[in-house]
Order: structure tokens, then C-alpha cells, then sequence
């Protein structure tokens, strides 16, 4: 019921259909399938394009809430993940005029604003990595901080609850870096810096939507749960 459950939803498929195509064409199957299922993919990317127009804005504004946070690190790497993130759904934007055939740019021109999108959401990306790192970091000095006995009763309680915080942190951290890391893989072959084939890219794509799709629905509940 919501446009990033939607969008998640067609991701998973998206992928998963690129993973088929790679499949089924070393599988030997009917040029018919293999062009169904690439189709597929392709049209599902197209649509999602379409979802994503003017979305870049709110990475601008979430670039300029970033420079807020008072921890230098963590702010520079959001400030660098949304900006990435920003343009590189402009040139996505442009991706879809071109796909769509509102208007048809030079084939050359068309390449050059694919391979510069991925580039853009690789960095985007790599941000994201670098701020996961960071927040790791931070975490285990906290975790071992807390770890030390206290002289209390109540105090003893109160690192207990800080060490239960910091464990679901940590995870939460952890399960962030892994989605990104899957996506990663994507635009880094995009931008030629990998040369992962169809078969990996699908099915690292299809992951990472599944573990998105299932934040999205915890998000989605867990509210729902709290409203009544």
C-alpha cells in the first residue's frame, strides 16, 4: 500500500527476471522465452524510472538536512550518499525520456548518461558503505565501554538495556552494509569497474530488493502496530 513497497515489489521481479534471461539463454531455451523474460525486466525498469521522476529533490533536501548532524563523519558521508544519489536519479530521469521515446538522444549520448548514472549511484553507494563502517566502529567502542561492570544494581541494569541498544544497532548496521553491498555490485559493472555477468547481477538485485521490501514492511507495520 505504499509507493516504496510497490516499487521494492517490481525490483524483486525486475531482477529476478534478469536472472531468468541469463538462465534460461544458457539453459538453451527458445529465443521467445529469453526475449519474454528481458522484456520483462525491461519494462519493469522503464515503470520504475517513470515512479522515480522528481524523486531527486528529496535527496537535495536530505543532503541539506545532513549538514545538521553534529558527528562530522557520519555527516559528510550522508551529505556525499545523497548528492550521489540525487544526481545520479536526474540522469535516470533522462534514461526514462530516452526509453520511453519522448525524446531520442544520440546513441553515444544515451551511453555516456547510462555509464555516468551508475557512477553516480556508485558513489551514492559507496558513501553509504563508508558510513556503515564508521558506525561500526563507533558502535564496538561503545559495546566495549558498556561492557564494563558497574557498581550499582541500577546502574548494572542500565548497561544491560545499553548493551541490548547497541546489539539491535549493530544489526541494523550490519543488514544495511550487506543490502548496499549487493547494489553496489550493480552500478560498479555498470561503470565498468566490474565485469560481473547477467546471472550475478540478477540475482544480487533480487537480495537486495527482498531485504528492502522487508524493511519496507516492518516500517509499515510496526507503525501500524503503534497507531493502535
Amino acid at each position: 500500500s505504499t509507493t516504496v513497497g510497490r516499487d521494492k515489489t517490481y525490483r524483486t521481479i525486475q531482477y529476478a527476471a534478469r536472472f531468468l534471461a541469463w538462465y534460461e539463454y544458457r539453459k538453451g531455451a527458445t529465443k521467445e522465452t529469453v526475449a519474454r523474460l528481458t522484456a520483462l525486466k525491461s519494462q519493469l525498469g522503464l515503470s520504475r524510472k517513470l515512479m522515480r521522476v522528481g524523486k531527486f529533490l528529496e535527496h537535495f533536501q536530505a543532503a541539506l538536512k545532513a549538514t545538521t548532524i553534529q558527528d562530522p563523519v557520519v555527516s559528510y558521508a550522508a551529505i556525499g550518499r545523497q548528492l550521489g544519489y540525487g544526481f545520479y536519479l536526474i540522469l535516470d530521469t533522462l534514461q526514462w525520456i530516452h526509453g520511453a521515446k519522448v525524446y531520442q538522444f544520440e546513441k553515444a549520448t544515451a551511453d555516456k548518461i547510462s555509464k555516468n548514472a551508475a557512477r553516480f549511484w556508485l558513489l551514492g553507494l559507496t558513501f553509504s558503505l563508508a558510513s556503515g563502517s564508521y558506525k561500526t566502529y563507533v558502535l564496538q567502542q561503545r559495546a566495549a565501554s558498556a561492557k564494563r561492570p558497574r557498581a550499582t544494581a541500577e546502574k548494572e541494569a542500565e548497561r544491560k538495556i545499553e548493551l541490548a541498544q547497541i546489539s539491535t544497532e549493530q544489526a541494523a548496521v550490519r543488514y544495511q552494509m550487506t543490502q548496499d553491498a549487493l547494489d553496489w555490485l550493480i552500478p560498479a559493472t555498470g561503470a565498468d569497474i566490474l565485469g560481473l555477468d547477467e546471472g550475478i547481477l540478477g540475482l544480487a538485485g533480487c537480495a537486495s530488493s527482498i531485504m528492502g521490501a522487508r524493511t519496507q514492511w516492518r516500517a509499515v507495520n510496526g507503525s501500524a502496530a503503534k497507531s493502535k
